[in-house]
C-alpha cells in the first residue's frame, strides 16, 4: 500500500492574515467635526458727527453784529442771521372809540436809495364814530429835482420827499366828517418834530398832506439801528378829538 499523502501544515500564529487587495473606503467625518465658519470681519461704522455748537449769539444792539444776530460755530464759521429778525412789523396800528387812529408804518431804509417814484404803506382801517369803517394808505413821493427821466425817484432826490394820506375808500357818505392829522419820521435818537395837525375834507378830496412849506422830509436822517424809517401818523375826527391847532394848507 502507499504512504497517505501529507497533512498541510497550519500557519504560525504570529503571522498576520492576508490584508484584501480592495481597499477600504475613507471615513467621512461627522458633521459636528466641521468648524464654525466665522462671520467676515467688517469694521464698525464711524459715529455720526456732532452738529456744530454756536456761540456767542447776541441780539441786535447787544455785543453781536448790529442789525440782526451772528453766532460762531465750533469750526470757527461765522454764521450771519438775517438783519430782518429784529425789524419791527411793517405797519402797526392803535385805535380807540373817538375815532382817533395812531399808526407807525416801517419803510426799509434801501427804498430812499431807489429809482422808485413811490413806496405805498399798507392799508388801515379808519372808523368815526357814527360811520363805516374807511380804508386808507399813506404814500411817499420823492422830491422832483428835474423833469428827465430819472429826475423824480428817490435816489436823484437823495432820500428827500412828502407824505400824502390817501382815502381809499370807493366812496365816502357826505356826512363823513373832516378830519385832521400829524405826521413824523424816525424813533429814538432819530426821531423829528411833528408836524401838523392838519385839518382835510376827505369827501372833498381823497389825498391830503402838509402845507407846501413843511411836505419835505429828510428820510435818510430818520434811519435807525434797525435800518428802517419809522413813519408816524395821528389820525382824529375834528369834531370829537383835538390834536392841536390846525395848519393851513
Amino acid at each position: 500500500f502507499p504512504a497517505p499523502p501529507p497533512q498541510p501544515q497550519e500557519l504560525p500564529a504570529a503571522f498576520p492574515p492576508a490584508a484584501s487587495s480592495r481597499s477600504a473606503p475613507p471615513a467621512v467625518p461627522a458633521p459636528s467635526d466641521f468648524p464654525e465658519p466665522e462671520a467676515p470681519s467688517v469694521p464698525p461704522p464711524p459715529p455720526p458727527a456732532p452738529p456744530p455748537e454756536l456761540e456767542g449769539r447776541t441780539p441786535s444792539g447787544g455785543s453781536g453784529a448790529e442789525g440782526g444776530f451772528e453766532a460762531e460755530a465750533a469750526e470757527g464759521t461765522l454764521v450771519q442771521f438775517p438783519a430782518e429778525v429784529n425789524r419791527p412789523s411793517v405797519l402797526e396800528q392803535l385805535s380807540d372809540a373817538s375815532g382817533y387812529t395812531l399808526i407807525h408804518w416801517a419803510v426799509d431804509a434801501k427804498k430812499f436809495d431807489s429809482q422808485d417814484k413811490q413806496h405805498v404803506s399798507p392799508q388801515f382801517d379808519v372808523r368815526f364814530p357814527g360811520h363805516e369803517v374807511q380804508t386808507f394808505q399813506l404814500v411817499i413821493y420823492p422830491t422832483v429835482v428835474n423833469d428827465g427821466r430819472r429826475g423824480a425817484g428817490f435816489k436823484k432826490a437823495k432820500g428827500r420827499g412828502r407824505i400824502v394820506l390817501k382815502c381809499q375808500s370807493s366812496e365816502l357818505p357826505p356826512s363823513f366828517p373832516h378830519a385832521s392829522f400829524r405826521l413824523s419820521i424816525g424813533k429814538g435818537a432819530q426821531r423829528q418834530p411833528v408836524r401838523g395837525p392838519v385839518a382835510h375834507d376827505f369827501c372833498e378830496q381823497r389825498c391830503g398832506g402838509l402845507p407846501k412849506r413843511k411836505e419835505e422830509w429828510d428820510f435818510k436822517s430818520g434811519v435807525d439801528t434797525s435800518r428802517t424809517v419809522t413813519i408816524t401818523m395821528e389820525l382824529a375826527p375834528t369834531a370829537t378829538r383835538t390834536l392841536g391847532a390846525a395848519e393851513a394848507h
